[in-house]
């Protein structure tokens, strides 16, 4: 902790521990918002591991700031007790420490000493922000005056296919208004298959191998993003990958809502432009791996030849790949599954199917924070497992943590257990939608990637194996541990 005497020098050493003590350690993944411009934050943080971005809305989505370790956020909402005057989301995977606005003020009342030593750490830490803000503006100034040229001379074509695409559904909208509020299905086939080669069009101009560098691409999307948003807030899955009301977008619940492949949405085109984005190739490969998974399981318990079968799921979600392979089990008992989780809602989701389906003396739910198992902080006693695997959770998080990762995960294994680990693969052809319109933001990685990521940790060498969905777009990366 050392980071935070560093930044916040006119504290005490008490004054820390009162912090720490009365502070709740909190770790959100990559895009987690914590303060929203407009709003009054409930609490103060401050950075322990990671890094968070400051955006203000004459910036866009570009930062103006970044903050690391030590740094605080929502200081000048706390001290002038008004809205944040800036939005704050994590730029990667950070443990932060929330102290609620109520318990600091208390004691800022009780102690005086401290509220003066506190007040005088803010002042230094706001003149320093102040300058460093001062100087990254100078030379934004002059970088923005560059991007804007070339957004520029970039977006008429842009603008003409965005035009093309709301005229296109203004047409679906007329032809409904003629069909009893219905799209008819013709129409809406064609608008979907449009759509589709919007998604592909978008990537080629927007994406990774684009024409333009990143700060020009930034810059459209975030003009995409207005054009297209109206329309997005009118579906029920694309609504919820983009407003994150778990913090982020592929929750239990959107990952639920993913499999079951259902459109929904307000008005007459809220379920057809819902249709569209569950047809993603994207969402496709989502609803691919839960079979993939359930073939790994099914292939598990067939190398066990009657024994049960050892499995751990990371980050399990809906964990409905364990339910399908149950379903199909003439004996539950051949399968005994751990299934980890932060999310308690995700844990009392799997719980609830699992009573109901009679699993309990099979399914053990144990909720768990990954970063700190992996970094030894907490331990799970566990028996050696024959297989644990996680498919939606490395792309949010850095290679130091998968490598960490698949060291826990290492030690775990029993001799010739094997490990698997999706991830989203570079070709994905939808990465700009999800990129700059749903703020879908994830760690893309290739297979010379993951045999990278193998060959660093315990395993010591490349995947055994690389397997794919049918969209070719999620990569498993598999491995085993020697035997002994």
């Amino acid at each position: 902790m050392n980071s935070i005497l560093n930044v916040l020098a006119d504290l005490e050493g008490s004054d820390i521990e009162w912090l720490l003590s009365n502070g709740t350690e909190l770790q959100v993944i990559s895009n987690y918002l914590l303060t929203l411009a407009g709003k009054v934050p409930s609490s103060l943080f401050i950075v322990l591991e990671g890094l968070v971005g400051v955006r203000v809305d004459a910036l866009g989505n570009d930062f103006l700031r970044t903050l690391g370790p030590g740094q605080m956020v929502g200081e000048m909402s706390f001290l002038e007790n008004k809205p944040a005057s800036a939005t704050v989301v994590a730029i990667e995977n950070s443990l932060l420490l929330a102290i609620s606005r109520s318990t600091l003020e208390s004691k800022l009342v009780s102690d005086p000493q401290f509220a003066a030593r506190l007040y005088r750490a803010l002042a230094r830490l706001l003149s320093e922000r102040l300058r460093g803000t001062m100087a990254a503006l100078s030379q934004r100034m002059g970088e923005q005056a560059s991007v804007s040229h070339a957004v520029g001379s970039r977006w008429s074509v842009i603008d003409a296919a965005l035009d093309e695409f709301k005229r296109v559904l203004a047409e679906a909208d007329l032809a409904a208004i003629r069909n009893d509020d219905e799209v008819p299905a013709e129409v809406a086939r064609d608008f979907r298959e449009r759509f589709d080669k919007f998604c592909f069009w978008l990537n080629q101009e927007l994406g990774d191998q684009g024409p333009d560098g990143q700060d020009v691409r930034q810059e459209l999307g975030a003009r995409v993003q207005r054009e297209v948003l109206p329309y997005l807030l009118l579906t029920e899955n694309g609504e919820r990958w983009y407003s994150k009301p778990r913090g982020y977008a592929g929750d239990f619940l959107s990952i639920e809502w993913i499999y079951n492949d259902i459109a929904k949405g307000s008005g007459r085109l809220g379920p057809l432009l819902d249709r569209c984005f569950l047809d993603m190739h994207a969402a496709k490969a989502v609803r691919n791996r839960r079979g993939l998974l359930r073939e790994e399981v099914a292939k598990t318990l067939a190398e066990k030849k009657g024994e049960p079968a050892h499995v751990l799921t990371m980050a399990c979600g809906p964990a409905r790949e364990l339910f399908d392979t149950f379903e199909s089990l003439g004996d539950p008992a051949q399968l005994k599954a751990t299934c980890l989780d932060i999310d308690l809602q995700a844990l009392a989701f799997v719980g609830d199917l699992r009573d109901r389906k009679k699993l309990k003396k099979q399914m053990r739910l144990e909720i768990a924070n990954l970063v700190y198992l992996a970094t030894g902080r907490t331990k799970l006693d566990i028996p050696p497992q024959d297989l644990a695997y996680s498919i939606g959770l490395i792309d949010y998080f850095n290679d130091s943590f998968v490598i960490q990762l698949l060291n826990f995960v290492f030690d775990r294994l029993r001799p010739g257990g094997r490990v698997i680990l999706g991830n989203f693969h570079p070709d994905n052809p939808t990465k700009a939608m999800m990129d700059y319109v749903l703020d879908w933001k994830l760690i893309h990685r290739s297979e010379a990637d993951m045999n990278r990521l193998f060959t660093a940790s315990k395993f010591g060498r490349p995947c055994d194996e690389i397997r794919y969905e049918a969209e070719h777009i999620n990569l498993f990366a598999i491995g085993s541990r020697p035997m002994e």
